[in-house]
């Protein structure tokens, strides 16, 4: 875990490749959590108009043609990223390897696409369980938000978190079901890239070093997972305060007087301008934490897998890595 920090901390190409990954694989969407309106139903209802359902309450073929696309535009999206995200481990891989005569910075050609290929086949096999626990919870998530949409138990507490509190058993299997199948594809990717093993033998391997070494393991998975989730928790209250902040100075209605030489003027502008500067500073800073806890959480896991492995051959490991600069 220490050398994990030290390479999560130097250079700034590190921090931005482990930050693409961690923005491509889904990590956009939870910096956007604070700064999104969830829309009303009335407001989903008057954009659609009269186009999802008809006057017999059925839905149309529009809406089937919309859901069509969409499905069809995430199916793209995740193929895009994990093939993408197969290379931004590779070289994740490379570069907690490299010595200090093999830096990053050397070109080095890529890696062959059927690495890739695994590498995403090992992502998606692993997110499969997941997929079907989500769809188990969906029910239980959705009755919680039906029920407090219809009738609220209160209207002090923020919808998500009463949703949340309602369905807690269903949100709890979602995530552990969820890191759990983080972990073993982790494991599972670094061994396929330092042994070129197969898909299935990575994943079993992945479930032995499980077991064979569950201390270890375990401890760098809650430090190393630790770190992210704070990373991540203090990455959304900072936007979270800054984006309030330019909400309530975007809506005040009441002038701040203030008089400079004779003069008065309205300085509602300029706070606002004010906290739009501090929503971008935070903006920048939680980029840059998600960054940095994304390169030791991937170096902290590549250093455990090589421990629980034989002695590698790490020229021949570099060369299938295809480092890049």
């Amino acid at each position: 875990m220490r050398r994990a920090v030290a390479f999560g901390m130097t250079g700034s190409d590190t921090i931005v490749v482990a930050l693409a990954g961690f923005l491509l694989r889904g990590g956009i969407a939870v910096l956007l959590l604070p700064s999104v309106v969830l829309p009303s139903v009335i407001g989903l209802a008057g954009a659609t108009g009269v186009d999802a359902f008809g006057i017999d309450g059925h839905p149309t073929p529009w809406l089937f043609e919309m859901v069509a696309i969409a499905s069809a535009a995430a199916a793209m999206y995740l193929i895009v990223a994990l093939v993408v995200g197969s290379l931004i481990d590779v070289w994740m891989v490379g570069a907690a390897l490299a010595r200090e005569s093999r830096g990053t910075a050397r070109p080095r050609s890529l890696p062959d696409l059927g690495i890739l290929l695994d590498l995403a086949a090992i992502r998606g096999i692993c997110a499969a369980p997941l997929a079907g626990v989500i769809v188990w919870a969906g029910s239980r998530i959705y009755t919680a938000a039906y029920n407090e949409l219809t009738t609220p138990t209160n209207l002090f507490t923020p919808l998500a978190v009463r949703v949340v509190e309602n369905a807690a058993d269903a949100v709890l299997v979602v995530g552990l079901t969820w890191l759990a199948s983080e972990v073993v594809g982790a494991i599972a990717v670094r061994r396929l890239i330092l042994l070129d093993t197969g898909v299935r033998r990575s994943i079993g391997g992945a479930l032995a070093q499980l077991v064979r070494r569950p201390i270890s393991l375990g401890a760098t998975i809650v430090v190393s997972y630790g770190a992210s989730l704070v990373a991540t928790g203090l990455a959304l209250a900072a936007t979270a305060t800054a984006f309030e902040w330019c909400r309530v100075a975007a809506r005040n209605q009441v002038a701040i007087a203030v008089t400079i030489v004779g003069t008065t003027r309205d300085f509602r502008p300029v706070v606002f301008i004010l906290a739009a500067a501090a929503l971008c500073c935070a903006w920048v800073a939680a980029l840059a934490l998600s960054g940095m806890a994304s390169a030791w959480r991937s170096a902290g896991l590549t250093g455990e897998t090589i421990a629980a492995v034989p002695v590698l051959d790490w020229d021949a490991v570099a060369e299938r890595c295809g480092l890049s600069g």
